[in-house]
């Protein structure tokens, strides 16, 4: 068995306060036409009423909701007018408690230690009361998450704002308060074509020979931005041909509104080199909404041999290029920069990750196939059956009797060809287990182990033998 260890130069281990600082906004949702939207939406917050109000954007996926909320939430008179503002992406699944200890690190700037046993919820209404705060909720799916949350939000005459993403028309209707929900539009032709020329030629002008056909891709985009901005990525990389862009448009013309943006997302797949697809799947692993940091994910990637370091000094640049690969072609999107801008932090698009994870889904138990990487000599020409751990799956190792063969997501008989995926950063497994090893000896085949902020004991080496008898498989981890 060979052991990747990656807790290396430059990664910090649990506790350690970060001296790096960065720029948390998300660099490729550079979008065009909300600046009449995000005036509305801020004349509600400063304008409105004094009391605690919940301000509620929905519309269709790949409209730019996150993006006009996050417009607003950077802009500096914003920014000036409230005491505390937070933000956090609630998404389909969620854990409450998660949710607020995110929330409460960011009304506190991270000053206050939160221990495992203090209410997350009263400290966070303690912190709230008698200030004008403002808390983005994005991506809500249900009322009930409302409900979960918004209880921890103290009422009071102090201008204090909610501000709720949500692509469901009834949820926003059913969070109204004092402010009626906002309706996202779609992007007006000209908008539409000013985003792509502005993607595609970097602020200079379409050339003449390509305008018209250029204009046909903009009008079939139907003015989602996301489709503008997926379907700039890999048309800026084509060859420079009328010809080629209007085949692109016509692509675009057959297809219906509502199947828009999982068939563009096919086709900007369909264009990456084939290296860069597992990247990319790998990626549709994580939660929904999370913020992967590219160091860790980059030693993921190396862990799983996904790419080789043929024409670079060593595999880490070779992963880094795979990464700025995927940025620069639009199916990852930049959410987190380093003040000297590189990249710290990345994420998918929720309808990008729904794709992934259409490509991964075996079945309605969601096991996961990792296709066959053609660089990866270390497998077989098939495919390999992966398992995401995940909570549920630590409550069914913590059991005393646990079998592997009596996973109930499992429906083979064979299970020498499995292997788990750990990505162990979620509640059950940080909050309940300090030393996570006794659980892991339990599963015989892990590929790539990421334990992020999970002190290891000193005889961490010799557990993580008993973990595989597989000779090849590799951990990537951070301790």
């Amino acid at each position: 068995m060979e052991i990747v260890e990656t807790c290396g130069k430059g990664t910090l281990s649990a506790g350690e306060p970060s001296t790096k600082r960065s720029i948390t906004s998300n660099y490729d949702d550079e979008v065009v036409g909300f600046e009449i939207h995000a005036k509305i939406i801020m004349k509600k917050f400063i304008q409105g009423t004094k009391e605690r109000d919940v301000i509620s954007i929905y519309g269709m996926p790949g409209l730019g909701k996150t993006t006009l909320a996050r417009k607003v939430y950077n802009n500096p008179s914003i920014v000036n007018y409230f005491d505390v503002k937070a933000w956090c992406a609630v998404s389909q699944t969620y854990n409450r408690r998660t949710l607020l200890v995110e929330i409460f690190k960011q009304a506190t700037n991270d000053v206050i230690k939160i221990k495992e046993d203090d209410n997350v919820a009263d400290m966070l209404r303690r912190v709230l009361i008698g200030k004008r705060y403002l808390i983005v909720l994005d991506d809500i799916w249900d009322v009930e998450a409302w409900e979960d949350l918004g209880t921890c939000f103290p009422q009071g005459k102090y201008g204090s704002r909610v501000m709720v993403t949500t692509r469901i028309e009834q949820v926003a209707k059913d969070l109204h308060h004092h402010s009626d929900p906002y309706s996202l539009s779609f992007l007006t032709f000209g908008e539409t074509w000013e985003l792509l020329e502005k993607k595609v030629f970097l602020g200079e002008s379409c050339p003449s020979d390509l305008l018209e056909a250029g204009l046909q891709v903009a009008q079939h985009c139907k003015g989602l931005p996301l489709v503008v901005v997926l379907v700039t990525g890999f048309i800026a990389k084509m060859e420079r041909e009328a010809s080629l862009w209007l085949k692109v448009a016509k692509e675009l013309s057959s297809i219906a509104l509502g199947e828009q943006c999982m068939k563009v997302i096919q086709s900007s797949y369909d264009h990456l080199e084939d290296h860069l697809k597992p990247c990319l799947l790998y990626m549709a692993l994580f939660p929904e909404d999370h913020k992967i940091p590219v160091d860790d994910l980059l030693k993921l990637w190396m862990a799983e041999e996904f790419v080789l370091n043929a024409g670079t000094e060593n595999m880490e640049e070779a992963s880094r290029v795979c990464s700025s690969d995927l940025h620069n072609k639009k199916p990852s999107m930049v959410s987190g920069m380093r003040i000297n801008h590189d990249v710290e932090y990345c994420s998918l698009h929720d309808v990008v990750r729904e794709f992934c994870l259409r490509r991964l889904t075996e079945d309605k138990y969601m096991q996961l196939t990792v296709p066959y990487n053609p660089y990866q000599h270390l497998r077989s020409m098939e495919s390999r059956l992966c398992i995401y751990i995940h909570d549920d799956l630590v409550k069914q190792l913590d059991h005393s009797d646990y079998r592997q063969d009596k996973i109930p997501m499992l429906n083979f008989k064979e299970t020498n060809s499995l292997e788990f995926i750990a990505h162990p950063k979620l509640n059950t497994w940080n909050n309940r287990y300090l030393n996570p090893l006794h659980l892991l000896v339990k599963l015989r085949f892990v590929r790539a182990l990421l334990l992020m902020d999970v002190e290891l004991p000193n005889s961490w080496a010799t557990a993580m033998q008993s973990l595989t008898q597989h000779t090849l498989t590799y951990f990537g981890f951070t301790c």
